[in-house]
C-alpha cells in the first residue's frame, strides 16, 4: 500500500532530512520549502497538517529539499524573500536580502520624512529592488531611482517593482553607480542610499559556502578594507543631494570608524553617525549635508514644449510632466512602438479629446483607440473578449497589435463607436505604459500626423503645427516598429484583419490557428 505523504509528515521527513546534512535551521528549512510548493503559509502549515501532497507537489518538493541539502540558499531555492511588508522574487546571481538592510531602510524613511512634500531618493546597487521598493511602497508619493551595474540585477528587480504594482514610483536604471542617471536629476535627491559591496576582501574566505559559494562575488567583495566602493559614493554624494540631503549606507561593522573619518574630511556634511544592526553591530552609516531640505516644484513647461527621453527608461521627471498635462486635460505627442502619437485621457467630456482632432484636421466622425497599461486591462475594457482576442492579446500585448472589441461599461461613452466597439492596444514602451499607470486612466491615442499625411516614425518627422499645438512633446528618437499597428477585429464572428501593420498577417493567423 502507498504511503500517503500529508503536510505534517512531510514536514517532519524533511526537517529530519536535513539536519542529517548540517542544514543550521532543519525545521525553519522544512517549513519554507513546503509552503513554497503547497502554497500555503508557515501558518496553514499545521492547521491543514493532514492534507495530503499531490504526486507533483511530492516530486517538485523533493527536488528543492535536495538542492537545498546541497547548500543552496533558500531563497534561491524556494524563488522568493520576505523584506519587511513585501515579498521579492530572488534568483541566482542576485544578492539576497539580509534582516539587518531593514535598519537601512528606516534610516533612508527617516530622511524621506524630513521633506516638505513628495521626496526623490536615489539607490545605488538596488539588487533585488528590496531597499528601492519598500521605501516606495512605505511612503506613498515618492519617487525613488534605483541603479544597478548588473544586468541580472536590473531584471530581476524590474520585474519585482512591476509585481508590486510601483511602475510609476521607481524607476530602475542600468548603469555603474549614477552613470545612467537623468543629469536633470542630479543634486535634487533628498536621500542617497546605498548597500554595496562591504566585505574586506580578507574576509571574504570566512563567510559560509552558502554564501560564497552561491550569492555574487560582485555585490559582497568590498576591497582590502570593504570601502572601495563606499569610497566612490561618498564622492559622489555632494552631486547627487540636495542641501539638507541624508546619505545612508551599510557597510561592515570593523569599516564604520573609518567610514564615519572619511565623511567627516569631506566639507559639506552637517552630521555623521554610526547606527546598529539588529543583533547590536555597528551596521549603518548616516550622514546629513549642510543645508536644509525644499519642497520639489511641480512640473512645469509652456505649450509646445519638446522634452527628451527614453523609451525603455523613462525617468520620473518626464513621466511626472506628461501626466500633468493630461491630469490638466491637455494633450501630449508620445512616442510607441509603433509611430509617434498624439494623446489625451479617455475621461468623459476632456477637453483634450477634442483639441486632438482639431490639431489633426479631422472631423469627429470616429473614435480614437485607447492605449492600455497591461494586457491583464482587456478584461475591464472589453466586454466578455472573445477567446481570439484574448489569445491576440496574450501573444502580441505589449506589443504593435490593436484590437476592435466590443467596449465595456468602463468605456465612456465619447470613445465608443457607433456599434458598441472600442479599438485596444498595449504599446511595447515602458514610458507610455508608466503615464498610463501614473494618470489611472486610459490615453486616447491616435498618430500624430495631419489628415491624410504620413504617420510619423520619429520626433523629426513631427510637423511644425503639431510641436505648436500640443501642449507638451515627448521625444523618444525613433519607433522601434516605424509603421502603424496591425487591426484586428475581435466580435462575435471569426475574427478578421482590418489592417496589416507592424505585426505580419501570418503572424496573426498563426495564432488565431492555434500553431
Amino acid at each position: 500500500m502507498a504511503t500517503t505523504w500529508t503536510v505534517l509528515s512531510v514536514l517532519r521527513w524533511t526537517s529530519d532530512y536535513l539536519a542529517r546534512h548540517d542544514d543550521p535551521q532543519p525545521r525553519l528549512s522544512a517549513q519554507w520549502l513546503v509552503s513554497a510548493v503547497t502554497g500555503k503559509t508557515r501558518v496553514e502549515l499545521y492547521t491543514d497538517y493532514d492534507e495530503p501532497l499531490s504526486q507533483a507537489e511530492l516530486d517538485e518538493l523533493h527536488a528543492a529539499i535536495e538542492r537545498r541539502a546541497a547548500g543552496e540558499p533558500l531563497q534561491y531555492v524556494t524563488g522568493e524573500m520576505p523584506f519587511r511588508h513585501i515579498v521579492l522574487r530572488c534568483e541566482q546571481g542576485v544578492l539576497i536580502p539580509r534582516p539587518e538592510t531593514e535598519v537601512l531602510v528606516d534610516a533612508a524613511l527617516e530622511g524621506v520624512d524630513a521633506v516638505p512634500g513628495p521626496a526623490r531618493v536615489l539607490e545605488l546597487g538596488c539588487g533585488t529592488g528590496c531597499i528601492a521598493l519598500s521605501i516606495a511602497s512605505e511612503r506613498q508619493g515618492t519617487h525613488v531611482v534605483a541603479t544597478d551595474l548588473a544586468p541580472a540585477a536590473v531584471a530581476l528587480a524590474t520585474r519585482n517593482r512591476d509585481a508590486l504594482g510601483l511602475v510609476r514610483d521607481v524607476d530602475i536604471v542600468g548603469c555603474d553607480l549614477a552613470a545612467g542617471v537623468d543629469e536633470g536629476l542630479m543634486g535634487t535627491f533628498d536621500v542617497l542610499v546605498s548597500n554595496p559591496p562591504y566585505i574586506p576582501t580578507p574576509v571574504m574566505a570566512t563567510l559560509p559556502q552558502e554564501v560564497v559559494g552561491h550569492e555574487p562575488a560582485l555585490a559582497l567583495d568590498g576591497g582590502q578594507d570593504g570601502l572601495d566602493v563606499f569610497r566612490r559614493i561618498l564622492a559622489l554624494a555632494p552631486s547627487v543631494l540636495a542641501p539638507g540631503g541624508m546619505l545612508a549606507v551599510e557597510l561592515f561593522e570593523e569599516s564604520l570608524d573609518t567610514a564615519v573619518g572619511l565623511v567627516r574630511a569631506q566639507p559639506g556634511w552637517a552630521t555623521v553617525e554610526a547606527r546598529d544592526d539588529l543583533t547590536g553591530r555597528p551596521r549603518v552609516l548616516v550622514a546629513v549635508r549642510e543645508g536644509e531640505l525644499a519642497a520639489h516644484p511641480e512640473p512645469e513647461h509652456a505649450p509646445g514644449t519638446v522634452m527628451t527621453c527614453d523609451q525603455s527608461h523613462p525617468t520620473i521627471d518626464v513621466v511626472a510632466a506628461a501626466t500633468k498635462v493630461l491630469l490638466d486635460e491637455g494633450v501630449v505627442v508620445v512616442p510607441t512602438d509603433s509611430v509617434y502619437g498624439i494623446a489625451a485621457l479617455a475621461t468623459p467630456g476632456n477637453p483634450g479629446h477634442g483639441r486632438i482632432f482639431s490639431i489633426k484636421h479631422r472631423d469627429r466622425d470616429q473614435t480614437l483607440p485607447l492605449l492600455l497599461a497591461d494586457a491583464t486591462d482587456l478584461a475591464a475594457y472589453a466586454e466578455n473578449p472573445t477567446p481570439a482576442a484574448v489569445a491576440l492579446a496574450k501573444a502580441f500585448w505589449p506589443g504593435a497589435l490593436t484590437l476592435v472589441v466590443r467596449a465595456s461599461e468602463q468605456v465612456p461613452a465619447d470613445y465608443r463607436r457607433e456599434d458598441g466597439t472600442v479599438a485596444l492596444r498595449v504599446p511595447d514602451s515602458t514610458l507610455v505604459r508608466a503615464i498610463i499607470r501614473d494618470a489611472g486612466v486610459p490615453l486616447a491615442c491616435t498618430s500624430a500626423n495631419a489628415h491624410g499625411a504620413p504617420s510619423p516614425a520619429s520626433a523629426a518627422e513631427l510637423e511644425p503645427a503639431i510641436l505648436t499645438d500640443a501642449d507638451l512633446t515627448l521625444d523618444g528618437g525613433p519607433a522601434p516598429e516605424g509603421i502603424a499597428s496591425t487591426i484586428v477585429i475581435c466580435m462575435d464572428g471569426a475574427p478578421a484583419i482590418a489592417r496589416e501593420g507592424a505585426i505580419p498577417k501570418e503572424r496573426v493567423e498563426e495564432v488565431l490557428n492555434g500553431r
